[in-house]
């Protein structure tokens, strides 16, 4: 008896499966005992296949003994048949919910296989998976259903609830989420990576960002992701790159995440603005950069080019598989190459323009020097140390950067910083900004340019309401000393961008959105990889936002053709321009990327035009258009 015991114990052990099978060879059993009982006691019995049959049907249907006839024996004996039918699918219904109680439970944990191809994979989640799922959806807009996988540490039903809530998606766009840590090439290959369009790695917000983006780097090596499978991460350590590329292989693009930052928040600080001329160039909504045939420009030089195509700002060429941009004016289009151009989000093919360059209307003048600046910085973060860098890069020397900050790294990393630095003097306080009387004591109206960083000591909502107070304590002092120095602020989270808006701020700067953004861009097409390394390199071609009056004569109709065909005397290649009757930064700010040629323009004191240049300060030899008029400043 104990061995019958252990054997049917080892035999339940085995799941829903095996009990299903022995209930099966039970009914079986029960629907032959059942149909000797008919044979043998029936007032009238049957034949044996139909003895078999009602024997099976009063297993399985208990209430057909309602119908039975005949003496007391052969009634108790289909009663006990009956009630034996009742134990057995009883059981069967119980281990059906079972099993269906466990498979909503597996679902619910989100550990099923995701079956789908040609996909986006997401792993890791932060704030940033919001913003990458709505760029998502409009870059595959025309494209019918778009598939997202997302797989990390986090509860599938809560991922799922925080995407409906936070971000507006099509119906067309099917978001899978998936529970597991993106470290564990087991868990990774839940997600079918090795079946997708393209692998996003999102660093954590935590201090071990970098190694785990190594680690899942490293997971995705072992879970077999094909080469074509495009793989982006970010780090925030330069001194991480190497090994992250590593880990990554030859087909991974690894974005310094810091670093850009950095240089964003450095160049709007020096030109206002520009932070939203690289949302609208990053973004999928607005104008973005496109690769293309040359059509009839082939043969063409880039320079006579420039002004040749209506609704496209050509910015660069791609030769032999690489894309340079702004190339030497004189560079032959051949063929096979491609233009790199300035579009619109509906990828609009190029057309020629027949607007004509009003020469005499162009205004080349002669740059100066530039002159030294004051800098502030209010608050500190560990992108602090980068910004200090590319300030000392982009200011001439003389200048002066102050760092005022509650905060004990700005101690040791300023001290180590001035070491390093060429061009400018930097000093620090360490004070509480917050504090209205912090404020006045630094004498704001002396400095030409204040920044304010987000503190990333703290969580990014605490973060962003402290940045908050700041900003407002400045612009309340700024008006009423009628201050006119820039004010550029950093925010942690994109969800407080209009607040940020509301203070009417000179520019405001989401560094976590412009990274993400860049990310998606190079998921999308890997060819702009190369691209946003030169435009994000400190030695590559920069956007600039300089006065009009450098270009063309103010006060006078011009159409665009004559703006970009004087931004060329300068080897500097116009995409776009700013009126200054805007806000800098709000909502458009004025800003105003790839105006069709034709169009006509008249430019008022404080209007800019948005160029792609190398940072030269002064006309390249011979590069003036014919009939232009050279004006030298004072």
């Amino acid at each position: 008896m104990r061995r019958l015991r252990y054997r049917f114990d080892n035999l339940i052990s085995r799941g829903a499966w095996a009990m299903t099978g022995l209930l099966a060879v039970v009914a079986l059993v029960m629907a032959a005992l059942g149909a000797a009982a008919i044979l043998a006691l029936s007032p009238s019995p049957p034949d044996l296949p139909s003895a078999l049959w009602a024997g099976l049907m009063r297993t399985m249907s208990p209430f057909a003994v309602t119908r039975d006839t005949g003496s007391p024996v052969f009634l108790a004996s289909m009663l006990i048949h009956a009630l034996t039918g009742l134990v057995i699918f009883g059981t069967l219904v119980g281990l059906i919910e079972t099993g269906l109680d466990r498979k909503l439970a597996r679902l619910r944990k989100g550990r099923s296989q995701v079956i789908e191809h040609d996909h986006t994979v997401v792993l890791g989640w932060s704030e940033q998976v919001f913003l990458i799922l709505s760029e998502l959806a409009a870059a595959n807009a025309r494209r019918g259903r778009s598939r997202v996988a997302i797989l990390a540490d986090m509860d599938r039903v809560s991922m799922e609830e925080a995407i409906r809530e936070r971000a507006a998606l099509p119906r067309r766009m099917r978001v899978v989420c998936r529970t597991g840590n993106p470290t564990d090439p087991v868990d990774v290959a839940i997600v079918s990576p090795e079946r997708a369009h393209a692998v996003i790695v999102l660093g954590s917000e935590d201090g071990d960002s970098d190694a785990r983006t190594v680690k899942t780097l490293l997971a995705l090596d072992a879970a077999g992701v094909r080469p074509e499978v495009q793989l982006v991460a970010g780090v925030r350590d330069p001194r991480n790159l190497a090994a992250a590329r590593l880990a990554g292989g030859a087909n991974t693009q690894v974005v310094d995440v810091d670093e850009i930052a950095a240089r964003i928040m450095v160049q709007t600080c020096l030109h206002a603005g520009l932070s939203a001329v690289y949302s609208d160039l990053l973004s999928f909504e607005g104008e973005e950069i496109y690769f293309c045939p040359p059509g009839e420009l082939a043969g063409s030089s880039f320079g006579d080019a420039l002004t040749a195509l209506e609704n496209c700002s050509l910015i660069g060429l791609e030769q032999d598989g690489k894309a340079v941009l702004n190339p030497a004016g004189e560079t032959p289009i051949g063929a096979g190459d491609r233009l790199v151009v300035i579009a619109d989000d509906h990828g609009t093919t190029p057309l020629r323009t027949s607007a004509g360059v009003d020469r005499d209307a162009i205004a080349v003048t002669g740059r100066g020097g530039p002159a030294t600046r004051r800098v502030l910085v209010l608050g500190w973060n560990d992108c602090g140390a980068a910004i200090v860098t590319e300030f000392d890069r982009y200011i001439p020397p003389g200048s002066q950067v102050t760092v005022v900050a509650d905060d004990p790294r700005v101690t040791s990393q300023v001290s180590s910083l001035s070491a390093r630095l060429g061009n400018l003097a930097l000093s620090y306080a360490t004070e509480d900004v917050t504090r209205r009387d912090t404020l006045d004591a630094l004498g704001l109206g002396s400095y030409d340019h204040v920044l304010i960083l987000a503190d990333d000591r703290v969580d990014a909502q605490v973060a962003d309401s402290r940045t908050l107070l700041t900003l407002l304590h400045v612009r309340d002092m700024r008006g009423d000393n009628g201050w006119r120095h820039s004010l550029v602020t950093e925010i942690a989270r994109d969800c407080d961008r209009r607040l940020v808006e509301v203070t009417e701020v000179d520019d405001f700067i989401v560094s976590s959105k412009i990274t993400s953004l860049l990310m998606i861009q190079i998921a999308e097409n890997p060819r702009r990889y190369g691209l946003f390394a030169d435009l994000f390199d400190a030695g590559g071609q920069e956007i600039y936002i300089r006065p009009a009056e450098d270009y063309v004569r103010l006060s006078a109709p011009v159409n665009y053709a004559t703006v970009v065909a004087a931004a060329r005397a300068y080897d500097e290649v116009a995409i776009g321009y700013r009126a200054a009757g805007a806000a800098p930064g709000a909502v458009g700010g004025g800003i105003v990327l790839n105006p069709p040629k034709s169009t006509d323009l008249t430019f008022r004191p404080g209007d800019a035009v948005i160029v792609l240049a190398d940072g030269a300060l002064r006309p390249g030899p011979g590069a003036h258009p014919a009939g232009a008029r050279r004006v030298e400043h004072a």
